[in-house]
């Protein structure tokens, strides 16, 4: 039972389930049935007793129309299920398992029962022309559809003055009507069809454009211009569509970017900082010992702290030091290295594929290199290729634009043994996700190794397609923890060797109780350490290693230990605060005090507790629980029914104060990058307002990393 938990198992049934789920999406069964045209994927969800429910009342609110595909996997053949909708009404329905071919009303309800399953997935499709379709197959109509089809015809004709009421509407909206003026000075029955289809694609172009205020598209002013113009004329809706999905993708991609560099910057402002402090830590014992200075400059300090530049194959963009060799074992990190040198030793027969995930900075890039560099050392005519998923993005755009994909095809679908780094960055890249799919698909049914890395599992990658978590899962998944203090000390043992230089064990200890959580923040302790140490032309020495570590010893929070009082004198309005303590009691009597004309609190506690400590007057307490309760209001961790409960509250008030209490509840039910999405969407909103936003926080349920990005979004209270 412990194998099957681990992953190891799976390796029995694996396969077969594989092999069958790719054959159905390539060949589809045996038997003819009717060939839907593929659409634009617009949103993925997995099964759930009101996910099929929810996903068709939301279409209905937006009269979307389109398709609703379902693909279940659980058991036995896999089923496909299709719900088509227009103007946010389920029209037809189809279900296919196997040979069975189900339409109408009996499709639906199959359709329904797969969406119930967790293994279900469900694709919302657009840019598809439903109409036809539905024309094309009368077997799949549905009698409510009908229903309500011969009500719109019973309804009473609008007059002539009515569609002139109507056209003027329009006008003054902006919409391009010389076809509609054209059609209402001839039949009228022909231009209340006119008007009719008209007003079908002005709701379309409304809910295109609620998209639209949705996105942070500064900087591509010229693309809303293009979409604006094709909006004004409703009938260019698709269009409008197709582009408003590739500004989407513009934006994602600039964010992701922006991100990349911003971290870029940090991480060589970084560099500079701790170079600037060892130069004039340098310069000072320099001068005090009556050393000369000309030689000594910030530039070759900062050369001398910075991690030795990594060595490429050629041929394989294999890291060159990155063998198991070079790799420090330990407790935290034994399992992951097992299964990669198992994996080396028997590719394909081990475990395939194998997935490393850990915290950044903790060697799964590291152990990833070793298994290619071992099957390369004992292999060479092994076909081998590692690369990070932002490599192979840009590759394969590239290819994309330059009209050779075949090659890029060619050159990874016929590898032996394919190493990928860092598979969390296939978040939103929906065009990436499905290149990597064939690709996947592709060497597995070869008998092709696949090795991958990730800082967290595949469920809690956002936006990652169902399809991919499957086949990421389908192997052994390895996880690397922080190292443990021996452990540590054996890494700068290692690395002190390496360089040739002799260190004391008290001075490693030192080092290796400073920095806990990162191998990479380790190593770059240790450069400065020795850089110091070459600089002044002396021995390490513990004094010294204090010294130039300073920083790293006298590290505190933002802010400190802080009173009720003195934080309820510090918060401002439209500001919000991370409230950092063991239990809440703090933070609810930081919200009994500061909640103004109103208050609402979400939170994990039960509400007649918190009542019965805290007078809270009357704010509004909704428990956060998947549970019902007959005398508390209740909410269930959905962000976004959570969002929508937050700004009906401030709707309703000019100032007042919102605490959420449970946010690892939040993170264990979503994910940390959707409940970070959240909550930067969230005070974006407070901070146009006089709201203010607290959320309490036990620094033990979340990572340490996560931890830290919460206090880079928001201002931090500590309490006793």
């Amino acid at each position: 039972m412990v194998e099957a938990r681990t992953g190891v198992r799976a390796m029995d049934w694996a396969p077969n389930l594989f092999n069958r789920v790719t054959q159905y999406e390539n060949e589809g069964p045996a038997t003819p049935r009717p060939v839907f045209p593929e659409g634009k994927v617009v949103r993925r969800i997995s099964g759930s007793a009101d996910a099929l429910k929810a996903l068709l009342l939301d279409l209905k609110k937006y009269s979307f129309s389109g398709y609703v595909r379902t693909i279940r996997v659980a058991e036995g053949e896999p089923s496909e299920g299709f719900v088509f909708i227009q103007a946010g009404n389920p029209v037809s329905s189809f279900h296919f398992r196997g040979e069975r071919h189900e339409a109408g009303r009996a499709a639906l309800k199959q359709v329904w029962q797969d969406s119930y399953d967790p293994t279900c997935a469900l694709e919302l499709h657009a840019r598809v022309e439903t109409e036809p379709l539905v024309k094309e197959h009368p077997e799949g109509a549905l009698d409510r559809a009908k229903r309500v089809v011969r009500k719109a015809r019973l309804a009473e004709a609008p007059s002539k003055e009515a569609l002139e009421s109507q056209l003027k509407s329009w006008k003054q909206e902006g919409f391009e009507v010389r076809d509609l003026q054209t059609a209402l000075a001839g039949d009228l029955e022909t231009a209340r069809a006119a008007f009719a289809a008209f007003d079908e694609n002005v709701k379309k172009v409304g809910l295109l454009r609620e998209i639209l205020k949705g996105l942070d598209a500064k900087g591509f002013e010229p693309r809303l211009a293009s979409i604006d113009e094709k909006l004004r004329d409703p009938r260019k809706h698709l269009a409008a569509e197709a582009e408003i999905e590739d500004l989407r993708e513009a934006v994602e991609k600039a964010r992701r970017d922006a991100e990349t560099k911003a971290a870029d910057t940090a991480r060589e402002r970084e560099i500079q900082e701790r170079a600037r402090q060892v130069f004039e830590m340098v310069l000072k014992h320099r001068q005090e010992a009556g050393k000369a200075t000309t030689d000594l400059t910030e530039a070759a300090v900062a050369r001398a702290i910075e991690e030795k530049p990594t060595a490429r194959d050629e041929t394989t963009n294999l890291i060159r030091q990155f063998k198991f060799d070079t790799f420090v074992v330990g407790p935290s990190n034994r399992f992951a290295h097992a299964a990669s040198l198992a994996v080396s030793k028997a590719p394909h027969s081990a475990y395939n594929p194998l997935l490393i995930t850990s915290g950044p900075g903790l060697g799964k890039t590291h152990l990833l290199n070793a298994i290619g560099s071992y099957i390369v050392q004992n292999n060479g005519k092994a076909r081998t290729m590692y690369l990070s998923v932002e490599a192979f993005t840009n590759e394969m755009r590239e290819a994309l634009t330059a009209g050779k994909m075949a090659e890029f095809r060619e050159r990874y679908r016929n590898l032996d043994v394919f190493l990928l780094d860092d598979v969390h960055f296939l978040s939103g890249r929906g065009d990436v996700q499905e290149e990597l799919f064939h690709t996947f698909n592709e060497l597995y049914n070869k008998g092709k190794q696949i090795a991958l890395t990730s800082d967290r599992p595949p469920k809690e990658i956002p936006e990652l397609e169902d399809r991919l978590v499957s086949r990421f899962e389908s192997g052994l998944i390895a996880d690397i923890q922080p190292p443990e203090y021996e452990t540590r000390i054996a890494i700068l043992r290692r690395r002190a060797k390496d360089t040739g230089a002799e260190i004391e064990e008290e001075v490693l200890a030192t080092i290796a109780t400073l920095v806990s959580d990162n191998i990479r923040e380790l190593g770059g302790a240790l450069n400065r350490v020795l850089a110091f140490s070459s600089l002044m032309g002396e021995p390490v020495s513990l004094d010294m290693a204090k010294e130039v570590l300073r920083d790293l010893t006298s590290a505190e929070p933002r802010r400190g230990r802080a009173k009720v009082e003195d934080a309820e004198r510090d918060l401002k309005p439209g500001a919000a605060y991370v409230v950092k303590e063991e239990r809440p009691a703090g933070c609810f009597r930081l919200f009994a005090k500061t909640t103004g004309e109103a208050g609402l609190l979400i939170t994990r506690s039960n509400p007649r507790r918190i009542r019965e400590k805290f007078d809270l007057g009357t704010a509004r307490i909704l428990w956060l629980t998947d549970r019902e309760s007959t005398t508390e209001d209740t909410i269930p961790p959905v962000l976004e029914r959570i969002i929508y409960e937050i700004e009906e509250f401030m709707k309703k008030g000019t100032r007042g104060t919102v605490l959420i209490d449970g946010i690892e509840y939040l993170v264990s039910n979503n994910s940390f990058d959707a409940m970070l999405k959240f909550l930067r969407r969230l005070i974006d909103h407070i901070s146009e307002t006089r709201y203010i936003l607290l959320l309490s926080l036990s620094p033990a349920t979340l990572k340490e990393q996560e931890v830290k990005i919460l206090e880079r979004e928001m201002e931090v209270l500590t309490f006793q």
